[in-house]
Order: C-alpha cells, then structure tokens, then sequence
C-alpha cells in the first residue's frame, strides 16, 4: 500500500489493486472524536478525492475498536454555542459532499458510533460494522440535537418510523434494525472483518467505472431536494434547541446533566427561532 499526505488526525493510504483509498480516524487520545481540526482535515482530503475519478473507492475506519464517539465528552460542556454551530455546519458539508463524490464511500463503524460520528456514517454509500456494534444517534442525551444530518437525512435514507425511535430514545440500536432498515449493509464477527472488506471492495473494482459514477450520481440526485429542505429545518431547530444551553450543565463528578425543564423553555423564543427567512438558496455545499 502506498501511504498519502502527512495529516494529525487522520491517516491515508492507497491500495493499487481495487484502487482504494483508505482513511483512518486516527486520535485515539480523543476517542476519535470530530473535532474540528478532523473535520478541517477530512473536507480537505474529500476536495482532493473530487477530481480523482482513478480511485474507486474510500474505505474509512477508526484507529480504536470503537469508530468514534462523535463528541469530545469531557470539553462538551465548556464548548460555545458558536463552535457547536461551526461543527455541524462543517459535518454536514463533509456528509453532502461524501454523497456526491465520484468514489463508492465505505465505512467500517467497528464496535460503534455515537452522536456526530453516527451522522457522519450517512454520508457512505455502504456501512458495516461489528455484529455486537453499539450505534446510536444520542445527542438529546448531551443536551443537543442531530443537526448535521441525524434528523432530516437519517429520515430520508431510512425508514421515518427507525428514525424517530432512534433520535427520541437515544438508545444504541439493535443490530437487527440496523440491517433490516438498511443502515448497515454488512455485519461481521472480528475472524471475517478481512474478508468482509475484502470482498465489497473487489466488488467495487469490477463495476465499470463511468456508469458506477452515474448511477451515484442519480441516486443522490433524486434525493436532493429533500437533502437541501431538510438540512435548512435541522439548522433552524439547532439554533431554537440551544437556547437552553443544556450541553453545558455536566457536573464535574457526575456523568448527569441538569437540563432545564421543558415548561421553563418560552414557547414564544423557540417559535421565533425556528422562523426565519433562511431558505435553500443560502446554504453552501
């Protein structure tokens, strides 16, 4: 394997045979978490991938048997409302344009993703992970919501019905709604992980390339519309949701949050949050 760039966060490498690249989160000291140094990263390598249609697929994976856990968890409750904001802002990007990349994105969840690492997955065209994997999209447990994807993405490349119970319950998933939803493509025990790979990315390299990258093409583009609809409405209920700066109630001794009780939130602050003029034209990919 041929290795590519010199990144902190993340490492690269190039496989001749099946002609993929692979991407490894690699700050196991941070729980692989999305930080934005990551993200700056990630976007970075995924511009130099747009324009390389030689390569046929991108296999990303994590440094740790557990891919990510989205958050930093231990700096969450000293993180600004701002920053929060340039995150998701940045994640989502990431996610739009993984849909829309020439290669066929693969990615291997391990033992599990939690929060921003489970939105991140959506951007793959195919994702596995271990048999025993623990998936959730539990932002509402940290006093946040799914704003780079886990509700109007996840919503519209699965089910509705697994969405809702996934976003509302924040529980990890069990791994027969994560196949029979469609989520994951492929679970595997840690003895056939290699074959597992091995045998979607050969797949992968026998697929005629240009009509690979136009059938990729047309299935995000009839998704489109419902994609740009959706991410303006996460952004506007992010905004309303952060009112409460909820993320930052953690205790130091205590992994329990003191969240504000729903009948203290103004009706008439989140109504006026959520309506406002930002429409699709505004949003940049």
């Amino acid at each position: 394997m041929q290795t590519l760039f010199n990144y902190t966060t993340i490492s690269t490498r190039l496989e001749k045979t099946t002609r993929t690249l692979f991407v490894t989160l690699n700050r196991p000291d941070w729980n692989n978490a999305f930080r934005l140094e990551m993200l700056f990263e990630l976007e970075s390598l995924l511009a130099w991938c747009t324009t390389r249609v030689e390569i046929n697929s991108i296999f990303i994976d994590s440094s740790s048997p557990f891919f990510s856990s989205g958050y930093e968890y231990e700096t969450l409750p000293k993180t600004s409302a701002s920053n929060l904001d340039k995150i998701n802002t940045k994640l989502q990007k990431i996610i739009f344009a993984m849909m829309q990349l020439p290669q066929t994105v693969v990615i291997d969840l391990g033992d599990g993703a939690e929060t921003l690492a489970s939105e991140f997955a959506l951007g793959a065209d195919i994702r596995i992970a271990s048999r025993d994997a623990k998936i959730s999209f539990n932002h509402c447990h940290y006093g946040l919501v799914p704003a780079a994807g886990g509700m109007s993405m996840l919503s519209t490349l699965i089910s509705p019905s697994f969405a809702r119970n996934w976003v509302l319950s924040g529980a990890p998933i069990k791994t027969r709604a994560l196949t029979e939803s469609g989520f994951l493509c492929e679970t595997y025990e840690s003895s056939t992980r290699s074959d597992v790979i091995r045998d979607i990315l050969t797949d992968i390299s026998k697929v005629a390339p240009v009509q690979r990258i136009q059938a990729k093409l047309g299935l995000f583009e009839t998704l489109r519309s419902q994609f740009e609809t959706g991410i303006v409405m996460d952004r506007k209920i992010a905004k309303a949701s952060m009112v409460s700066e909820d993320w930052k109630t953690k205790k130091p001794e205590t992994k329990e949050f003191d969240f504000m009780p729903a009948k203290s939130m103004s009706y008439a602050v989140k109504l006026s949050l959520i309506k406002n003029d930002e429409g699709p034209k505004n949003l940049e990919h």
